[in-house]
């Protein structure tokens, strides 16, 4: 488990994923519960495996929210914005995930929990937690640092500043540790991820950025894995 993760925080986000996963599963995603689709992986000499997850916004989102503090709006229309203290630092997606032949092959939550600060101003780090649900498969827990980079800069305050959505073709690994290789961690899961471990990385290409409609572009997560069964 990497330094500063909480069992608790663990089963926060496990929690957060169950939960959404049964509240949207019979409707945004058809054949939920299906038999498990076979992996598209690679071997590598050590006997690890290299797999790799997708999904694009806005297609593949199902919902979104926050605290008020990101120039994104909440998704789908009625979600509310965090508004207890706790959570006011918080940002939460779900989405449909993808395989590398771009198969729908289950969903994904992530937690973010950003710091105080500007993070268009300045570059800093924060913490997030990815839960992976496969049907068929079990249930993956990762963990990673990102960081902002030049996303306020480059991106979301240039459009703030003109009321022009931004178009372009932006691609940052966002994943800074805690891992070595500055990789995030895999932290286990269930089924016949029960005793996974490795590090992966998320990569992110950006093309649209929309004060209505908010982020569009492809989201990669890149797993080596180990401790299979």
């Amino acid at each position: 488990m990497p330094r500063g993760l909480s069992v608790s925080r663990t089963a926060s986000i496990a929690a957060l994923a169950g939960a959404a996963g049964t509240a949207v599963a019979l409707f945004a995603l058809p054949g939920f519960g299906t038999p498990r689709v076979d992996p598209v992986e690679t071997v590598e000499a050590d006997g690890s495996r290299t797999e790799i997850f997708h999904f694009s916004l806005p297609q593949d989102g199902i919902a979104v929210t926050h605290g008020g503090h990101v120039p994104l709006p909440a998704a789908p229309p009625g979600v509310p914005v965090f508004s207890k203290d706790a959570l006011k630092r918080g940002f939460a997606l779900l989405v449909r995930l993808r395989n590398a032949e771009g198969r729908v092959i289950g969903m994904a939550a992530e937690l973010e929990v950003h710091p105080e600060g500007d993070m268009l101003a300045t570059d800093l780090a924060w913490d997030t937690d990815w839960i992976l649900v496969l049907p068929g498969r079990g249930m993956l827990v990762l963990h990673q640092q990102e960081h902002s980079g030049e996303l306020g800069p480059k991106v979301i305050n240039p459009t703030l500043a003109s009321g022009q959505d931004w178009i372009g073709d932006w691609t940052v690994q966002t994943t800074v540790g805690p891992g070595a290789g500055r990789r995030g961690v895999i932290l286990g899961g269930s089924g016949e991820f029960t005793d996974s471990g490795g590090s992966f990385v998320e990569i992110d290409r950006l093309t649209r950025f929309s004060l209505t409609t908010g982020l569009s572009g492809r989201v990669e997560l890149r797993l080596n894995r180990s401790g299979i069964r």
